[in-house]
């Protein structure tokens, strides 16, 4: 499978019990996600495992995948990402993005400055923040509709609005 039609959905961060569960930090929103099967990536590598099980716990997702069943098994994925196939990410509403479509988009005000361009995306709780690197250093951007005017998936840009203080030379 190519790199191309996969998208990464979370990183392993830890296990969980002794039968093999694998504790998964999520990259965004995924609630209601049926998942079937997923794509273990990292070290060169991209292997699909069925998934047995999987429920919510502190805020990450515990994962039963087939062929992995013991302590030892799930501690060896830790560290790597979960994908899914691109084909398999149900259809958003207009005006809402997943983060890969996001990432090494170009950042650009109102007024056509360039500010660099997406390199993460993280929620806070409130509101979810796009981090920008340029030539202004990194630049913290909060994804609200006073603040992203724009997203041009053709284009590969988002226009913003910044508000006073968010670039580091403003400080």
């Amino acid at each position: 499978m190519s790199k191309d039609e996969l998208i990464p959905v979370g990183r392993i961060t830890g296990v969980h019990g002794i039968k093999g569960e694998i504790k998964v930090s999520v990259y965004g929103d995924l609630d209601g996600f049926e998942w079937t099967s997923v794509f273990i990536t990292g070290k060169s590598k991209s292997e699909e495992r069925r998934v047995e099980r999987v429920r919510p716990h502190k805020g990450a997702l515990i994962f039963a995948l087939e062929g992995c069943s013991t302590r030892n098994a799930a501690e060896e994925l830790v560290g790597l990402e979960l994908a899914i196939r691109k084909a398999d990410l149900p259809d958003l509403p207009e005006d809402e993005y997943y983060y890969s479509e996001l990432l090494g988009m170009e950042v650009c005000t109102e007024d056509g400055r360039l500010l660099g361009t997406v390199t993460n995306l993280f929620p806070t709780g409130s509101n979810d923040v796009i981090e920008v690197r340029g030539e202004a250093g990194e630049v913290l951007i909060p994804a609200i509709e006073d603040t992203v005017l724009k997203v041009d998936l053709e284009k590969r840009r988002v226009t913003v609005r910044l508000m006073e203080g968010l670039l580091p030379d403003e400080k």
